[in-house]
């Protein structure tokens, strides 16, 4: 039975109000299992498995899974169509509030066709609060994988970039299509990997991080403007080869970091 057709035949019903769009196509999901790229056992944590279609098909690969769902209303069908496997984890809760301090043991991989209204904010709190988490495997909107990829200099690039590039190595996949979802968004899908190692000067990113959401909140003033509140003493920035009337879209993520380690050199 296809999944279109296995949803039909339940009782879900979308909630527009938790940006619900479930994955019917079953091509792309073995697409997206495919790039976990990871060993037998290893652990994934999903947030938002839906009707479980991805759920499935990583524990048939064996791989261990915790699923954090925030609607109470799956977790009955997810127990149901998962019961075969010893290896699930499910948790009814809203992945912002989650305590990730109870992911324990060796690295993790994240696995999500994440819904729309916690995205972006769930893959920057990841990022930055998470570091057990070494690859996610991520669908979101076209125009948020464009902008976690973006350049510098580029319209796409903005602080999301920086945080993106400063702690992982993001790549884009593959564009999905509307039709692959039920109910049928109206913005194409993108899937994409972010490769997470161990960092040096992780203080350090987490600073370079906050300095460029000042700056684009900003981001048509000069640094030395937007930037004057943030104690750094642009006499330095020549030594760095930043110039402090540069913009916040012109500073690459790398550059954030040598002005963030100005900083701390200066305390």
């Amino acid at each position: 039975m296809s999944e279109a057709k296995w949803i039909a035949n339940s009782s879900i019903k979308p909630k527009k109000r938790l940006s619900q769009n479930f994955l019917i196509d079953q091509n792309i999901s073995r697409k997206i299992v495919r790039l976990i790229q990871g060993q037998l056992g290893d652990n994934i944590l999903e947030v938002g498995p839906g009707t479980g279609v991805l759920t499935d098909l990583m524990l048939s690969e064996q791989y261990r899974v915790k699923a954090i769902e925030v609607d109470q209303d799956l977790i009955g069908i997810l127990e149901d169509r998962l019961s075969r496997y010893p290896q699930v984890d499910l948790i009814c809760e809203d992945a912002m509030n989650y305590d990730y301090k109870e992911l324990t043991g060796p690295l993790w991989i994240f696995v999500s066709n994440l819904p729309y209204n916690i995205g972006t904010r769930l893959i920057i709190k990841l990022i930055t609060e998470v570091p057990v988490i070494h690859r996610y495997v991520i669908m979101v909107q076209k125009e948020v994988a464009d902008r976690m990829s973006a350049s510098a200099g580029t319209k796409s690039y903005g602080a999301l970039s920086v945080v993106s590039q400063l702690f992982t190595k993001p790549k884009i996949q593959f564009d999905v299509h509307p039709n692959s979802f039920i109910p049928r968004p109206e913005v194409v899908s993108t899937v994409m990997t972010l490769q997470r190692e161990e960092l040096p000067f992780e203080e350090e990113r987490l600073l370079a991080f906050n300095l460029a959401k000042i700056a684009f909140q900003q981001r048509r003033k000069k640094l030395k403007k937007s930037l004057s509140k943030q104690g750094i003493n642009f006499d330095k920035f020549a030594d760095i080869g930043i110039s402090e009337n540069q913009r916040a879209e012109e500073i690459t993520p790398d550059e954030y970091l040598l002005i963030a380690k100005s900083m701390n050199n200066e305390s």
